[in-house]
């Protein structure tokens, strides 16, 4: 019976979101928060999730991926296990456990009775056309460019300029994918702006 209940809330899951999203490919699992806008043609594949989140068009994520509080351009390219937008903890408090600074928290108990540090994650900005690799991690309130890539694994903890490709941890520039001519006049044309 357990399963036919699963599978009933996952069916009317699917539907839902065929009605407010009718070009989206949802694989089992993924999920995204009401709050959410997703373009044309876009795939969550198996356990991907996105909250408060806008997907731009013919961009999908691969299993298990998640995104918070993330703008994601049109045709981006998001590798499996990826988490966009890494939220942060005090670090000049006594602990950095919520435990002491938000009685708001999912724990089962708290030490204090107001919030003293409100765990706010800010806006991430992902531009068109970014292939994000397996397993990076981008910090809340970060810029990625347009055309950037992120080399699987890579921790990014500053902004990515467009058409540069990043890897490491830290994420650092490996080399920008085109000469700067190129990549003025690529940004310059807003191409990802266009009808296919």
């Amino acid at each position: 019976m357990t399963t036919l209940r699963r599978l009933a809330g996952e069916w009317r899951r699917r539907r839902r979101a065929a009605a407010r999203f009718p070009t989206l490919v949802l694989h089992e699992g993924a999920a995204f928060t009401d709050d959410c806008s997703i373009g044309a043609y876009c795939v969550l594949f198996r356990e991907a999730f996105l909250d408060c989140t806008v997907l731009g068009s013919y961009s999908y994520l691969q299993a298990g991926s998640t995104a918070i509080n993330a703008d994601i351009g049109p045709y981006c390219s998001i590798g499996s296990a990826v988490t966009i937008g890494l939220a942060a903890h005090p670090t000049t408090m006594l602990s950095t456990s919520p435990v002491l600074y938000d009685p708001e928290q999912p724990l089962p108990a708290f030490l204090t009775d107001r919030v003293l540090f409100a765990a706010i994650t800010p806006r991430t900005s992902i531009g068109a056309d970014v292939w994000i690799g397996q397993g990076a991690m981008i910090k809340a309130g970060l810029r990625i460019g347009v055309g950037a890539v992120i080399g699987a694994g890579a921790v990014v903890t500053r902004d990515v300029e467009p058409y540069q490709i990043v890897g490491g941890n830290p994420a650092r520039i490996i080399r920008p994918r085109f000469s700067d001519d190129l990549v003025a006049r690529l940004v310059d044309s807003r191409w990802w702006e266009r009808e296919p």
